[in-house]
């Protein structure tokens, strides 16, 4: 966002990442440092520059193209800093007073800037004063319980991912407020609670027990009710295959050879095969295991199955299709092969960005920033930007499309889904037979596989099936729905009036996908000259795999983070959801909200080229860097940090229960021994730090024997009232059913289509001068007569479109 004024109190690694972002869209970001420098100075993992330096990895990933300024905010020259800027980024961890301060402090000093707050748990609510880390971010919205093996402990992911998620819905509702204040010149508080933003960042886990009662669970290298989707072993190494489709999962028994599994229609539905995974995998593995795994994902890709192999972070670096796309920025001041991912997406055309750029030294702009800070130099002025008066054209399919449309039409913006009439599905004989539902199904009883994956309210697909699947339900909520067969030629050229009249245009096909129905870049310019166009392709738009077809779990292996994540001295573990997506899913929101703003301050039409693997690669940006210069992948390290100790998720009392612990320094460890009380830890009440790493087996092993006695919330809730960093490993049922969550109105409610009342995930980012509309999602089809009505066409020429079947409102038969 070209020339936004933006100052970041330094501060969590989530704040951090939301000030990264700004950087990537053109603004200018200065870091306010206290005198020791910001605390991401201070963090591992470490590594010696050229210069002989020691540096946090961290730092030097989230902190390049930041000014750094030493001052005391609480002084003139805050004041002078305050008033100097158009948003703010705060981080606060366990004290919401400090964000309402500076809230009415910034107000009176610079009533049009945007403060935005970073925190654990938010500002409001009964966990408003619970501390978090990186561990209990994982934990908090629920993720980590669905990672790893079934019987096992969870496991967090192989680094800060969630935390960096965190930023980035975080610089998501800065961008929202920025848009506003250019309408109504006043600025607002925005608060966003990591608890919140992960559990927004589901894709069914929270659905899928308010609808039936089941609680997802950990499935290890499997992809629950999905299958084959997971990670397999082949001659040499790890490839990923994620076949859901009739149609994919074919063509992998053709491949594989396991010609006796296509004889079984009952494993057409994937949740069948789930149940079924140990007895095809038996069937597929030895296929796999004798050849490469670049010879089997050559095969797989070639019969159309999306695969693709389980890099280190090494191969990532040494990827081609990262090559070709210059996705790296040189490092060479860390070292000769140094490098990091150059953004998460690119404009065409765009402004000049610096988040490449090495960070400043601490403090070295303080002059130069205050001098022309109280010059007051003038601000740009960027034009109107309402968001209510916005129209999208959404072509999405899957899950990150979908949620980039749901975080704009959460905020306002008429997103308009055009959508195939067969694109919710057809009838199939499984739906046909459970009408009605499964005899003696109850609720939290496993659906009938055939239609689980669709996650029907109550198990029931009831007659008109299309419009009641609670995952499409949950992701298109506040949209219109045109359902048209666009490759008609009546069809074509409603879809042509749709994309003239839209100031975005929104795919996340295949580019060969988006370019054969003429919704790329290309064919839309000539039709509308001052669109936005935004393609979420999976590897990018060019490129030697621009072709491949793609899901999370392929970018998950590809980009590293399934041989990053694991049980200390084991092998590579998957992730308990499709992460990548919702990593795609809240970039592509923010993308597009700094495209509204690029085209307002250019007054030229914007196109933005999203690669899901480059918004991974920036989630992971630390580790590839750390890599690029040690020429070695770190190593998985499980529950653990190598700066904080001890850190890990201990049982509790009940079933599967666990509870999330970080010792984040020498106090906060005294008060564990105490509260512990074993005897053991006594004689380390006053180890430091490298001693309670060289002895945190001792120490969990006490730890855990002190869990194990306790009620996971009321052990964390003992732990917090002592500045101790802890939180339950939430399931889905207790994220839904949570009183924090329930006092910040996270779950809601809407009257859903041919479904009535239900309930889902809210929104994570609360604003205090904006109100949200809970709106449901639209039936198939609902708005086509409304939409052509606005394109021009009357009544009688709406009734031949649809008696021709050009438009419909249920799927053909």
């Amino acid at each position: 966002m070209r020339d936004l004024r933006v100052v970041e109190l330094a501060g969590s690694v989530a704040g951090a990442y939301c000030g990264r972002l700004f950087v990537t869209t053109g603004a200018d970001v200065v870091l306010v440092e206290p005198p020791d420098g910001a605390p991401l100075r201070r963090r591992g993992p470490w590594l010696t520059a050229t210069d002989a330096s020691t540096r946090s990895v961290t730092h030097e990933h989230l902190d390049a193209g930041k000014r750094s300024v030493t001052l005391d905010l609480a002084g003139p020259d805050g004041d002078v800093t305050l008033a100097w800027s158009d948003v703010v980024i705060l981080t606060v961890d366990g004290d919401p007073q400090q964000a309402f301060a500076l809230r009415d402090r910034l107000a009176a000093l610079n009533p049009g800037a945007v403060l935005v707050v970073v925190s654990g748990f938010g500002l409001t609510g009964p966990y408003a004063t619970w501390r978090t880390s990186d561990l209990v971010d994982w934990a908090a919205g629920g993720y980590l319980y669905i990672n790893g093996e079934p019987g096992r402990e969870p496991i967090q992911g192989g680094g800060p991912w969630t935390s960096m998620l965190i930023g980035a819905t975080a610089a998501v509702g800065a961008a929202v407020a920025v848009l506003d204040a250019t309408v109504t010149g006043r600025g607002q508080l925005v608060d966003v609670g990591g608890m919140e933003a992960t559990a927004a960042a589901h894709q069914w886990s929270l659905t899928m027990y308010t609808h039936t009662g089941v609680v997802k669970q950990r499935a290890g290298l499997l992809f629950e009710n999905f299958h084959p989707i997971g990670l397999y072993r082949c001659s040499d190494g790890w490839i990923v295959i994620a076949a859901p489709s009739k149609e994919q999962f074919e063509q992998v028994c053709v491949v594989c050879e396991a010609w006796e599994l296509m004889l079984d229609e009952s494993l057409y539905a994937p949740s069948a095969r789930f149940e079924r995974a140990n007895e095809i995998d038996a069937l597929l593995q030895p296929w796999l295991l004798a050849h490469s795994a670049e010879e089997a994902v050559h095969a797989l890709q070639a019969n159309r199955v999306p695969a693709g192999t389980v890099n280190t972070y090494v191969e990532v670096l040494a990827s081609e299709q990262l090559a070709v796309r210059d996705a790296w920025a040189d490092r060479s001041d860390l070292g000769p092969a140094a490098r990091m991912p150059r953004a998460p997406f690119r404009f065409d055309p765009g402004p000049v960005v610096h988040a490449g750029e090495p960070p400043r030294d601490h403090g070295a702009d303080t002059e130069s920033f205050l001098g022309a800070a109280r010059a007051g130099t003038p601000r740009r002025s960027s034009p109107a930007i309402d968001l209510g008066s916005v129209r999208v054209a959404e072509f999405s399919i899957a899950w990150a499309g979908p949620l980039t449309g749901r975080f704009l039409a959460d905020f306002g913006v008429h997103v308009l889904k055009v959508e195939h009439p067969a694109s919710r599905g057809v009838s199939t004989e499984a739906r046909t037979r459970l009408t009605n539902g499964a005899p003696g199904w109850t609720r939290g009883m496993p659906t009938d596989p055939q239609i689980r994956a669709e996650v029907f309210p109550d198990a029931v697909p009831g007659e008109r099936f299309w419009n009641r699947t609670g995952v499409w339900n949950k992701m298109n909520r506040g949209k219109h729905s045109l359902a048209i067969e666009a490759k008609e030629p009546a069809g074509k050229i409603i879809l042509d009036q749709v994309l003239a009249t839209s100031d975005i245009v929104l795919h996340n096909f295949s580019p060969r996908g988006a370019a054969s129905l003429g919704i790329d870049a290309k064919a839309v310019g000539p039709l509308n000259p001052s669109a936005i166009t935004i393609a979420m392709t999976g590897y990018g738009e060019t490129g030697p795999m621009s072709t491949h077809f793609s899901f999370g779990p392929m970018l998950e292996g590809y980009c590293g983070l399934n041989q990053a994540t694991g049980y200390t001295g084991e092998g590579p573990l998957r992730l308990g959801l499709a992460f990548p997506d919702a990593v795609g899913g809240v970039h592509g929101a923010f993308a597009a909200l700094a495209a509204l703003w690029e085209r307002a301050a250019t007054g030229a039409p914007v196109h933005a080229d999203i690669s899901q693997l480059e918004t991974l690669a920036s989630i992971v940006g630390d580790g590839l860097l750390l890599t690029s210069v040690t020429g070695q992948a770190p190593a998985r390290h499980g529950n653990r940090s190598g700066d904080v100790a001890p850190q890990g998720v201990y049982r509790c009392a009940g079933e599967d229960r666990w509870l999330a612990i970080t010792i984040a320094g020498d106090e906060q460890w005294r008060r564990l021994v105490d509260v512990v009380g074993a005897p053991g830890l006594a004689a380390l009440r006053d180890a430091p730090l490298a001693q309670r790493l060289a002895r945190h087996d001792e120490i969990d092993a006490a730890i855990a024997t002190w869990a194990i006695e306790r009620e996971d919330v009321a052990a964390a809730a003992e732990l917090q009232t002592l500045g101790i960093a802890a939180c339950p490993a939430f399931t889905a049922r207790e994220l839904v059913d949570n009183e924090h969550l329930a006092a910040r109105g996270f779950m809601v409610e809407w009257d859903q289509a041919d479904v009535g009342v239900a309930r889902f995930p809210g929104y994570p980012i609360h604003f205090d001068r904006r109100t949200y509309q809970i709106v449901g999602a639209p039936a198939l089809g609902a708005d086509n007569a409304t939409t052509l009505r606005d394109l021009g066409y009357d009544d009688d020429e709406i009734a031949k479109l649809e008696a021709d079947g050009i438009i419909a409102d249920r799927p053909p038969f």
